[in-house]
């Protein structure tokens, strides 16, 4: 065995004992929490140094990814930015079953969820399912990483793996689901509608939602939205990223995401890999199905 060789073989050897994707030693320096402070080279980095070629026997860096479900109840947002108008006109549509909502309330986030259970994305699903029902269930992608350390890494990814600089806009916050403004919302919603759902379907929903007619329906519509959000977690824990600093991996992405997760691709722990070296995603001949995948764990229907 060359000098090279062996040097190789006993990095190999101790990343494989002692390098596992523990979210403890995350280095919040060089994975920070906030998308605008990610430097775009270290993310770069991250996403390729975790899967050494000379480290194919490895588990170092993996972190376990796997479809799952959780009542939407038992589910914490990440963050605060979601419109009021949007989830109405979610919840109308899954209370009357119409649309990408015929299921009813729940179904799937097509987002992670982390293992303390707060949800990445997908919120506007999650707050409207639980004005509707909050024992219905969505389904994810669940993480085996707490929150604040997959949201440093997602981050990586999205900057690093997908080259997305900037994340999405935020539009409101959690005062919009207080119940004076959700009686407002909801009575200008079922006066005039909007460019999705006519006014009829909107008195519909609430008709059927409430068992009572009219303007009363609406009240009773918006008096029970209120008390089933009553018992939601409507804050995010203290120095959560705003909406503009959140990861962004689009369903495009969600695929690659998972893939470079699961395989330990990114270099979360020490001792982290040469960065000169010129590393890529392992291809296999088994590709992620995805709707196969959630149709298997029970998340789409037939």
């Amino acid at each position: 065995m060359t000098e090279a060789a062996l040097r190789k073989f006993v990095a190999a050897e101790i990343r494989r004992l002692y390098e596992k994707a523990d979210p403890d030693k995350l280095d919040p320096e060089r994975f920070p929490m906030k998308l605008s402070q990610v430097d775009q080279s270290t993310a770069a980095a991250n996403v390729k140094t975790g899967l050494e070629k000379y480290d194919e026997l490895a588990d170092d860096d993996q972190i376990p990814v796997a479809p799952g479900k959780r009542a939407v109840k038992d589910l914490k947002p990440s963050q605060s930015s979601m419109n009021i108008g949007k989830a109405l006109g979610m919840a109308v549509s899954m209370i009357n079953k119409s649309g990408p909502f015929s299921g009813g309330p729940g179904g799937n986030l097509g987002a992670f969820i982390t293992a303390d259970d707060y949800i990445m994305d997908g919120h506007h699903r999650w707050i409207s399912s639980y004005m509707v029902d909050p024992d219905a269930e969505v389904g994810g992608y669940i993480v085996d990483f707490p929150r604040e350390q997959l949201l440093a890494v997602l981050n990586s990814l999205t900057k690093g793996a997908f080259g997305v600089e900037k994340g999405k806009p935020a539009s409101g916050g959690f005062d919009q689901f207080e119940l004076s403004k959700i009686k407002s919302a909801l009575k200008e919603f079922a006066e005039n509608g909007n460019n999705f759902t006519k006014p009829e379907d909107v008195m519909r929903a609430v008709e059927t939602f409430t068992g009572k007619k009219g303007d009363e329906a609406v009240e009773a519509a918006a008096e029970k939205f209120a008390e089933n959000l009553s018992t939601a977690t409507m804050s995010v824990p203290s120095g959560s990223p705003e909406r503009p600093d959140m990861p962004v991996i689009d369903s495009g992405n969600i695929e690659k995401a998972i893939k470079m997760l699961a395989q330990g691709s990114v270099d979360v722990n020490e001792p982290y890999g040469e960065l000169d070296v010129e590393i890529e995603l392992e291809d296999t001949n088994e590709s992620i199905d995805l709707r196969r995948w959630n149709r298997l764990a029970g998340l789409l229907r037939d």
